[in-house]
């Protein structure tokens, strides 16, 4: 059984003292020998700091399990391009597709573009005409691993056209998420750290998806758009933007899914024994964790700023501007009653009748939720099978992109690649949902308190309301997905964070969250 998660002593607020030699030994010896290892991160650009850092927190290497399967995935999309160069056009698309392999998918989408066998205009040709909306996306995130050379200014501002059209009109959250990864940002994702690249050298070369990719120069594009969409939902899409600005993934979850890993899973800690689930209803979540802007606005627009700024101070007396200083990061050192505040706010925002709000308009310790708070349409946060549920997006390994680690870089911040600071939300590959940074970048709060999983077999587990409604500080509640400071055991869809979850006050310097609502009927 999988150790507990072990936390170093010596750690200060930001990140982690200099040590004697001795003690940096036994240090390293307590970080490789734990399951599972939960740092405190440093302030974000404090190159001093980070030096410590990769010093004394060198990730853990791939295991021989996910070696094997990255393997396997990347052999598997190496001969699907090639047979695609000798005019089997039918496989390469097939295994695009929203029901193919996900491991085999992601590689063919990172492989494709510097593997000459391909042209951008036959991607684009191709995605004028693909029906498979998963296809669509692959092809859109597959253009993202062109260069400058192969991919030049004139033919973009020809194919952006396309790409804007897809963007306001495709129904598909994929599609819509895809396009825009590829057109607001420009790629200014570092390579992974050497000690990363050293597990997979053929993957991390200085070729493709690991240079800069060029800007297509249509962030303002998007911008207008969002703008005009704002607060006008269509029961055809799958995605909506509400009066604030984020983008809401619609979920009509199907019958169950399992929640939890299998015995098999490579780095599955305690607490993961898998459950048969199934969500109820309806639900719509963001496709981005919240930003640092809009979380300034909802504390400018409540009077909360000078508040929630002592707050922060009292927490970190030191660098205390980090947290507020890139308006594009996640708003980090958020506690779960910050988050519950910032739904509510939402759904005043947005309209939404005060009867159904999902928190009351005390919100701290002690507080009671509704009986009916999962019945209700107001912003809240999501519970822990709908984050489950929609991190796997339909999938059934370790991570949405397949049980191996080469790729993980492409679709989190995590130790090996974020040089220790939180990014820009968006700027690394969305899932088959639609939904940026489900691992690394923060991690998430969600609704529930931590309660082991039953282990009854055979039983289907309905994802209800909580009969205990008094929210206190002690009965923790659980946050998900890793954050930029922590490295691949938390980037499972399966991980459930620290054992026994968090304490609801307990502000931490890589921590966030996302927000959903039940839909209506």
């Amino acid at each position: 059984m999988p150790k507990a998660p072990t936390k170093h002593s010596s750690s200060t607020a930001h990140g982690r003292n200099r040590t004697s030699p001795c003690a940096s030994y036994f240090a390293l010896l307590l970080l490789f020998s734990s399951s599972i290892y939960y740092p405190v991160s440093v302030p974000a650009q404090d190159a001093t700091a980070k030096k410590v850092v990769k010093e004394q927190e060198r990730p853990s290497p791939a295991l021989s399990e996910e070696r094997r399967a990255d393997g396997e995935a990347l052999a598997k999309a190496d001969r699907t391009i090639t047979d695609f160069s000798k005019g089997n056009a039918e496989s390469l698309w097939r295994t695009m597709r929203r029901n193919a392999d996900p491991a085999v998918r992601a590689n063919v989408i990172d492989r494709l573009p510097s593997s000459g066998a391909i042209q951008a205009e036959t991607v684009v040709n191709r995605l004028r005409t693909a029906r498979d909306a998963g296809e669509r996306s692959a092809l859109i995130l597959s253009l993202g691993g062109f260069t400058e050379s192969q991919l030049p200014q004139a033919k973009r501002t020809s194919f952006a056209q396309t790409l804007i059209g897809l963007y306001r009109n495709d129904p598909d959250s994929e599609v819509h998420s895809t396009i825009d990864w590829l057109l607001r940002h420009k790629n200014d994702h570092p390579s992974p750290a050497a000690f990363f690249q050293e597990d997979y050298p053929f993957i991390h070369s200085n070729e493709g998806a690991s240079q800069p990719r060029p800007d297509w120069e249509q962030r303002a594009t998007l911008e207008t758009i969002d703008h005009e969409l704002s607060g006008k939902s269509s029961p055809e899409r799958r995605w909506f933007i509400n009066s604030e600005g984020h983008t809401m993934v619609v979920i009509h979850p199907a019958g169950s899914f399992q929640m939890g890993s299998p015995p098999n899973e490579p780095r599955r800690d305690v607490g993961e024994n898998p459950r048969v689930v199934r969500v109820p209803r309806n639900f719509a979540i963001s496709n981005k964790e919240v930003s640092t802007a809009q979380f300034q606005r909802y504390l400018n627009d409540t009077g909360l700023k000078s508040k929630w700024s002592e707050a922060l101070k009292q927490r970190f007396p030191h660098n205390t501007d980090n947290f507020t200083a890139w308006p594009e990061n996640p708003q980090f050192a958020t506690i779960w009653y910050d988050a519950a505040a910032y739904c509510n706010w939402l759904s005043k925002r947005d309209g939404i009748p005060r009867e159904q709000w999902v928190y009351p308009d005390e919100i701290g310790p002690g507080m009671t939720l509704p009986a009916d708070y999962l019945h209700r349409t107001g912003y809240r946060l999501p519970t822990e099978a709908e984050w489950e549920f929609a991190a796997r997006a339909g999938t059934h390994t370790a991570h949405f992109f397949g049980d191996g680690v080469a790729l993980l870089d492409r679709y989190a911040w995590f130790m090996a690649n974020s040089e220790n600071h939180g990014w820009p939300v968006g700027m690394t590959k969305p899932n088959q949902f639609g939904l940026f940074d489900m691992y690394g970048n923060a991690w998430e709060w969600v609704q529930d308190r931590y309660i082991e999983y039953p282990t009854i077999p055979e039983q289907i587990w309905v994802d209800n309301e909580d009969k205990e409604l008094i929210v206190t500080n002690d009965a923790k509640r659980i946050r998900r997905g890793g954050s930029y400071s922590y490295d691949k055991e938390t980037m499972r869809s399966a991980h459930r964070g620290a054992p026994n979850g968090y304490q609801l006050n307990n502000r931490m310097d890589s921590v966030g969250f996302r927000v959903a609502r039940t839909l209506p009927n």
